[in-house]
């Protein structure tokens, strides 16, 4: 499926399309912002002397061809339509022979980008051997990216308590803030990262540090579920009163959240206070009943009617879509303020959202549905002279950026998924996208990736399912048989690969049902998808994790679009009580971040900090599993 990465996997986190410059993946830092280039400008692919041969070379992990280039001249240096050198690529993907290799031919160990050093690359992803090589040629370990965030940073989100050691040891900065006012010990405790927390504390790191939010470490650890972790830092003198700016204290967001009662109990053992009510007059009883978590309620409590009230929770699916759909065109409408670039999660499956709303008579923004066309159109119309030059030419084809790091499917699948959601019409630079799109299936057929983006980008099944949309939608007529063939490799792979986490068994059955599988093809996995429903009424992302609007919206939209159940049906309707019940109200939900910190971070006005990405995906998913619900106007 794709060459092994990351010690198990290629895989290292991703980014969002730069329209016009370059075919950036989803969420990877939003460059466009501080660039200034606009979406008309021609794409660049990479930079320097055999600059796209040997950014392929590392991507395909082939050691003799990286020095065969190196010998040739091939700059080491070069740079793609990221601004990332291969060093950087080799560091976060565990190639240390790789790494030695463009070293020993001129490679700068400390080579910045917006996204960060070499260094911050092999610590995103915890690779101490490689932090190691780069160490040892004098890479530096306080250098910090334009969102603050430090390689310590990195190395804590990653949980590497080796490399956090070695950063302590050589001076890192432990204190240090993000732009989000996050330390690296917050950033161990949204993973429950406690080895290498322990490191952090034992060399003086602050344990009552808060981010921008008031959130401490205690508080992320709380409502991200961590029962560990939490005992932890209260046996190291947490204090578990501490109020965010919301008013809110860890016990209040772990019965928001968390779901996890051995947290909430460890809380009321230290000491924790469950008569403390927020700013709102909510009170950790009062969510624990709405949530409907029977552990915490044994635990907390009945809550006074009072704060029942104060909760002010949606009670009607009409009303919960519809304060959803206007948390969502918020944060799009922020997002298009504040960045230039078309992205993946608001132009393509944010725009999804938008068109499901509009055709049940939901009042949209008019003016963002047109800034988002506009952009789009604009990115297709600036491609399309290299995808038609690519379609004819191999060497024009190499030229597309970021094809070098396998990049092209997550953009343009995902971008005409949206466009087919909103019935826009085919043309000559659409039906030039899917063409190019098409020629990236692999022999098996399948649409895969090399960077993944935790969740929205993460599952091989859901490239290949939208890309099969795509192809429905702007495959050209002219190339009719070629995209039935393809497709049908594509239905094949489909209905043989093992599906494991919720992306795969939703977006398999979604596949399958715009491959126009029989209901007999796609039986098996309708029942795979339909057993992974939670004793709460959701679903759960990947095995071991807490149910969560993302993976419960997919998994309903899936069961409905890919399989033909109903909306009455039991099983989707305990989902849609599920989503009620864990809505908060402001119409979002939380869903915790778990992608590696790739991206700059870039505040585009959705709640919940740096989790905002995959909550937006997530309220995303939930708005239209809700919305199939609601009658078609």
């Amino acid at each position: 499926m794709s060459n092994k990465f990351m010690g198990a996997s290629r895989l290292v986190s991703s980014g969002v399309l730069a329209a016009g410059l370059a075919m950036i993946t989803i969420g990877l830092g939003h460059s466009q912002e501080r660039s200034g280039r606009s979406s008309t400008e021609p794409p660049v692919a990479a930079r320097g002397k055999f600059g796209q041969d040997l950014f392929f070379a590392v991507d395909r992990r082939d050691v003799a061809e990286v020095e065969s280039l190196l010998k040739k001249g091939a700059d080491p240096n070069s740079r793609n339509g990221l601004e990332l050198s291969p060093l950087h690529i080799a560091s976060a993907s565990f190639q240390p022979e790789v790494m030695q290799a463009l070293i020993a031919a001129g490679a700068k160990p400390d080579l910045d980008t917006i996204y960060g050093t070499p260094l911050a690359f092999a610590a995103m992803s915890g690779n101490m051997p490689g932090a190691g090589i780069l160490l040892s040629h004098g890479a530096k370990v306080n250098s910090v990216r334009q969102d603050g965030y430090t390689v310590l940073m990195m190395a804590a989100n990653s949980g590497s308590p080796e490399l956090v050691a070695e950063l302590i040891k050589r001076k890192a900065d432990i204190n240090a803030k993000s732009a989000s006012g996050s330390t690296a010990l917050i950033y161990t405790a949204r993973s429950g990262h406690m080895d290498a927390a322990k490191e952090l504390l034992e060399a003086g790191a602050s344990i009552e540090a808060a981010d921008e939010e008031g959130q401490t470490a205690l508080m992320t650890a709380a409502m991200s579920g961590h029962a560990d972790y939490v005992k932890m830092l209260l046996q190291r003198g947490a204090k578990p009163n501490v109020r965010n700016a919301k008013g809110q204290t860890a016990l209040i967001l772990a019965a928001a959240y968390g779901d996890n009662p051995e947290v909430t109990k460890a809380l009321l053992d230290a000491g924790a206070d469950a008569s403390v009510s927020d700013k709102q007059g909510r009170t950790a009883a009062a969510f624990a009943s709405v949530r409907g978590n029977k552990g915490n309620i044994d635990l907390l409590g009945k809550p006074s009617s009072a704060a029942l009230v104060a909760m002010k929770h949606p009670q009607s699916v009409k009303q919960a879509a519809t304060l959803s759909v206007i948390a969502l065109q918020s944060s799009m409408t922020d997002f298009t303020r504040r960045a230039l670039c078309v992205s993946c999660h608001h132009e393509g499956l944010g725009r999804m959202v938008m068109a499901s709303a509009k055709d049940r008579g939901f009042k949209m923004d008019e003016n963002l549905q047109k800034i988002h066309s506009g952009r789009v159109s604009g990115m297709l119309d600036a491609m399309k002279p290299l995808h038609e030059m690519a379609l004819k030419s191999e060497e024009a084809m190499k030229q597309i950026p970021l094809i070098e790091m396998n990049e092209v499917a997550p953009v343009d699948s995902w971008l005409l998924a949206g466009m087919a959601a909103q019935k826009e019409p085919a043309n000559a630079a659409s039906a030039a996208m899917a063409m190019v799109l098409a020629k990236q299936q692999s022999p098996e057929g399948f649409w895969a990736f090399s960077l993944p983006r935790v969740p929205m980008q993460s599952s091989v099944f859901t490239l290949t399912a939208l890309s099969v949309q795509s192809l429905n939608f702007y495959g050209p007529r002219a190339h009719a048989s070629e995209m039935k063939e393809r497709i049908g490799r594509a239905k094949s792979w489909m209905m043989s690969a093992p599906a494991k986490t919720a992306d795969d068994l939703a977006f398999r059955l979604l596949g399958l049902k715009w491959c126009s599988a029989t209901l007999d093809e796609k039986s098996a996995a309708m029942k795979e998808l339909q057993a992974a429903q939670r004793s709460d009424g959701g679903w759960s992302q990947v095995p071991g994790v807490s149910s969560d609007s993302y993976a419960t919206g997919l998994a309903l939209y899936a069961l409905h679009i890919g399989g033909g159940m109903p909306t009455t049906d039991p099983v989707y309707q305990r989902g849609v009580q599920y989503l009620l019940r864990t809505q908060d109200a402001d119409g979002t939900w939380f869903v915790p971040k778990r992608a590696l910190p790739a991206n700059n971070y870039l505040n585009a006005g959705y709640p919940h900090g740096e989790s905002q990405y995959s909550s937006f995906n997530g309220g995303c998913w939930a708005t239209m599993a809700l919305l199939q619900t609601l009658p078609k106007k």
